[in-house]
């Protein structure tokens, strides 16, 4: 093909030529006080031949590196260092999160066996940044075709990722059949406890123990997660799957866990989101009656949509007398109390949760925002105050 075009290149040089000659007009060529000056049809003529000149030289010159190898020597080097190059700007784009410029360093460059899994899996994270379902595809099907063996740890990487970016059930799916894990097993009951699936998560739990998910410090942030989704599976397993025994929860949670507030609030919020309000409160009194934690006391404060409210005020009151002076728990009554429709005895409450407050310096730091929740409570109050008397008042 290549013998082709410069046939056809001479015969167009030819023709051209020739049609020049007929008239030759001139060109002229001013370099400095160096003037040249010429027909047409030798300038074309003579840069034909310094082209040809060009051409022969290269291709000798090509031969004889060939010839002694010093080419593919050369070539070799140069892909090396071109590929070297990609790597590291891919590398640095990948830090940055920049994954876009990531994939775009590596097009075009060898990839060698051994980073195969490396390349995959930046354009993995590409495509699921990018929401490119349809390419991500393609890219898995590619590399369980090609490469089988590098496959699963693609998958639950890309299945790390869908749950980072709150696609829970892709996840799910994506992990399905997938080799037993560590990874596997954590990211399965992940997906399961963000999903709220508490019958498929208490199924599941026994491989979560059997590969040492709780151990891992790949889940560590996870950790309260994982124990109050446990939790939650013991409450709902044996119950239909709807209603929630939390005494049964509590039972199967480690010792260590059962006052963690961070595991207890999210324990908390999925028995609310279970329809559960009023086992939520029971729970959150029971630990409270042996272990002191702030935010859990006001967690308790904000379970006021579920009636009756009676018990929970009278054991919160109860909470009350060991610990008269507390502002967290102050407040926390008086919401239930405006939640009860007892605005007087709300009130009361907060301006003792707000005198508290000023009185006690160990507070300093959360002080303001404390503060800030009695204030907007006491606007509350008024509001909902003002609503009543316009119902009662006569038309």
């Amino acid at each position: 093909m290549k013998w082709l075009w410069v046939f056809l290149a001479a015969i167009a040089g030819a023709l051209a030529g020739a049609t020049l000659l007929q008239d030759p007009g001139y060109v002229m060529v001013r370099a400095g006080d160096l003037v040249f000056e010429s027909s047409i049809a030798a300038t074309f003529l003579t840069l034909l031949a310094v082209l040809t000149v060009v051409y022969a030289a290269n291709y000798t010159a090509r031969r004889l590196l060939q010839s002694l190898g010093l080419l593919g020597k050369w070539r070799v080097s140069r892909q090396q260092s071109k590929a070297s190059g990609g790597w590291r700007r891919a590398v640095l784009a990948a830090f940055a999160g920049d994954w876009r410029n990531a994939v775009q360093a590596l097009d075009g460059i060898s990839i060698e066996p051994h980073r195969q899994l490396d390349h995959a899996l930046i354009t993995a994270r590409y495509l699921v940044q990018s929401g490119d379902g349809k390419a991500l595809t393609a890219l898995v099907d590619q590399i369980g075709a090609e490469h089988p063996d590098l496959l699963p740890e693609l998958q639950v990487s890309v299945a790390r990722w869908q749950i980072e970016a709150g696609a829970f059930a892709e996840a799910i799916d994506r992990l399905s059949g997938q080799p037993p894990s560590t990874q596997w097993a954590g990211l399965y009951a992940w997906s399961l406890a963000s999903l709220h699936r508490w019958s498929a998560l208490a199924a599941h739990w026994p491989q979560v123990e059997k590969y040492g998910v709780l151990k891992s410090e790949v889940f560590r942030p996870q950790m309260a997660l994982l124990r109050a989704g446990k939790a939650m599976a013991d409450s709902v397993a044996g119950n239909d799957g709807e209603t929630a025994d939390w005494q049964a929860g509590l039972k199967g949670l480690p010792k260590l866990w059962r006052d963690d507030p961070k595991t207890l609030d999210l324990w908390v919020a999925s028995l609310v989101q279970a329809g559960g309000e009023v086992q939520a409160r029971e729970l959150l009194l029971h630990v409270l009656a042996k272990v002191w934690r702030p935010a859990l006391v006001r967690r308790l404060g904000l379970l006021g949509t579920a009636r009756p409210l009676k018990s929970t005020v009278e054991d919160s009151m109860k909470l009350l007398k060991a610990h008269p002076e507390d502002p967290e728990l102050l407040l926390a009554l008086a919401r239930l109390l405006r939640a009860d429709n007892q605005l007087s005895q709300a009130r009361r409450y907060l301006m003792s949760a707000q005198e508290s407050l000023q009185a006690d310096a160990s507070l300093n730091d959360g002080a303001d925002e404390l503060h800030q929740l009695i204030a907007g409570e006491l606007g509350q109050l008024v509001l909902q105050g003002a609503n009543a008397e316009t119902r009662l008042s006569p038309h």
